[in-house]
């Protein structure tokens, strides 16, 4: 893997370019800028054989825009005046590939992390807005820039924000991740280019364009690093999941954020200045999707806890099984459907292990766990739907099973069951150690409840015991 060992010398390089940016003149600019894309777009091609396939994705998309960029610098170089509306085409695809990229990155790195990455982006977009509204908007109007030109800026703006804001996030809660800091840097690069190209005034076109172009230089620079860093080949694997809480006040200064830009439009309207519909139309196009998203993860969240605390609530936290509470639930639910076909069919097994206590004293408390599971796992594996296995409590097992008509054949497919899962010696601490069980069965006559069958099973397993011991 290539690893960088030369930041310095690499960002001297952006230095320079940068600076000779600003002195060169507009067809030297061109060579300088092939010169700068190389830069980054090699190292993208040299990552590409590392990826897995379903990772490159995000790779091939920086790889193309780069190309384009590279495309538009040669046109231009070629074919001079002629081929400028060619190369701004190539450009603003580019720029377009190169966004694509970093919002792929955002959705699989943000994968643990999507209600701040979400979060996190409404507040930069209502902060787009807000710059677009009170500073960039009035320059665009002052130059009598068309509407469509007015659509693209803004759209590039407030995509870029929002990713910005995402990448920021991402570096925040992973760690600190060089790769991250290395592309929020080149999007904020690219962010910066495009305000500068918008507030450039007071400054002749060659002069502007030379700072336009100075400022999109760090942007490949960073591109440059983030691909060489050695953690670039894990960037498309999700990333740290932080806790995701969304209180009272995180909630109000979203609609803060969110409203800021939009009132003070409304200020402007009431001011007498000109309005911005084509921003209110488009932030909510970019927003309500959003703000869906949020609500709709939030939801998620919610359902998932609650499956989680309902889980906890009915079954054993050591071997997953349904839990005392949930043995008496499912067992009178089967008495009554028995009750109402007017059939017997409940058989129940009260099971007891032997030789449990003696593991647990000889080899821990940790060993006898073990062995608690893997008994646990091992009978129920050859059960059938609808049969439940539930611990009752410390080494005691329950079996519940429904065979109206057939019971006595049944509680014998399930003893002998019992008895096959547990013959297998289990390896703990290095040793093999062999367990049994004592085994009550009752056959549910339709008359008895929950209680008085678990009290006689009970009873014929310690009768069970007694005569094993005898």
């Amino acid at each position: 893997m290539i690893r960088i060992r030369g930041v310095p010398a690499v960002v001297g390089a952006g230095v320079v370019l940068t600076a000779a940016m600003l002195v060169t003149p507009a067809t030297g600019r061109r060579v300088l800028f092939v010169l700068v894309t190389l830069c980054a777009l090699l190292p993208v091609l040299g990552i590409l054989p590392r990826l897995p396939r379903g990772q490159r994705l995000p790779w091939v998309l920086l790889g193309v825009a780069l190309g384009l960029v590279l495309a538009n610098n040669l046109t231009v170089l070629i074919g001079g005046d002629a081929a400028v509306p060619l190369a701004d085409l190539l450009v603003s695809v580019g720029n377009a590939h190169m966004l694509a990229a970093a919002v792929l990155l955002v959705l699989r790195r943000g994968r643990s992390d999507i209600g701040g990455v979400l979060d996190v982006t409404l507040v930069s977009l209502g902060a787009g807005g807000l710059l677009w509204t009170t500073v960039l908007l009035p320059r665009l109007r002052d130059f009598a820039v068309p509407v469509d030109q007015q659509i693209v800026l803004l759209a590039t703006v407030l995509l870029l924000f929002g990713v910005l804001g995402a990448m920021t996030r991402l570096w925040l809660a992973d760690g600190r991740a060089p790769v991250l800091k290395y592309f929020a840097a080149a999007v904020a690069g690219l962010l910066a280019a495009d305000i500068a190209m918008i507030t450039a005034t007071g400054a002749t076109a060659s002069q502007a364009a030379a700072w336009y172009d100075a400022i999109y230089v760090p942007s490949y620079v960073f591109l440059g690093l983030a691909v060489l860093d050695p953690s670039a080949s894990s960037l498309a694997r999700p990333g740290h999941a932080p806790q995701d809480t969304l209180s009272t006040g995180r909630l109000l200064f979203l609609g803060g954020a969110l409203g800021l830009a939009p009132c003070v439009a409304g200020i402007r309207e009431i001011a007498g200045l000109q309005g911005d519909g084509v921003l209110l139309a488009l932030q909510s196009l970019l927003v309500v999707p959003l703000v869906m998203l949020r609500i709709g993860w939030l939801g998620r969240q919610r359902e998932r806890a609650e499956r989680r605390l309902r889980h906890q609530a009915t079954h054993d936290l050591l071997t997953g099984l349904p839990n005392r509470a949930e043995l008496w639930s499912r067992l009178d639910a089967a008495l009554d459907a028995e009750r109402r076909a007017g059939r017997p069919a409940v058989v129940l097994l009260f099971c007891d292990l032997n030789g449990f206590k003696a593991v647990n004293d000889r080899l821990g408390h940790l060993a006898g766990d073990r062995l608690l599971t893997e008994v646990a796992a091992r009978i129920r594996a050859g059960l059938r739907a609808g049969d439940t296995l539930a611990r009752y409590g410390g080494d005691e097992f329950v079996l519940l099973c429904e065979e109206p008509g057939a019971q006595e054949e049944a509680a014998d497919r399930l003893a002998g069951h019992v008895h096959d899962a547990l013959g297998v010696p289990v390896t703990l601490s290095g040793e093999q150690v062999t367990v049994s069980a004592s085994v009550g069965v009752v056959l549910s006559a339709g008359g008895a409840g929950a209680d008085e069958l678990i009290r006689r099973a009970d009873e014929r397993m310690y009768a069970h015991k007694a005569a094993r011991s005898a």
